[in-house]
């Protein structure tokens, strides 16, 4: 196993890891499928350099840390205060029509 290889496969691997966004415990096909067959790393270079798609996956934790760590949810902003309903502005309004029907009986 040549360690220049190696080290090239994971720095490809880290690019489209990197560019596409994808997490750190995607199948090789789904991989294929989003980088492109052209694009991604072909199945005989994983084979000779890290025997399985696995342990590549796990290089990757290991050498890229930043990869695994996963976004923080922006918080959510704190809800505005209700309004409190003013005790004399039902005092101010005029009197409804079935008040004044309950007044004339």
């Amino acid at each position: 196993m040549a360690v220049r290889q190696k080290a090239k496969v994971l720095e490809i691997a880290h690019g489209h890891f990197k560019d596409f966004g994808l997490p750190l415990d995607i199948e090789y096909k789904s991989y294929v499928n989003i980088v492109g067959s052209n694009e991604a790393l072909h199945a005989i270079s994983i084979k000779r350099s890290f025997k399985a798609w696995k342990y590549l996956l796990h290089a990757l934790k290991l050498k890229h840390p930043e990869l695994a760590a996963t976004p923080e949810p922006a918080p959510k902003p704190a809800p505005k205060p209700k309004a409190k309903k003013d005790p004399l502005a039902a005092l101010s309004e005029p009197a409804s029509a079935e008040k004044m029907s309950d007044d004339d009986e």
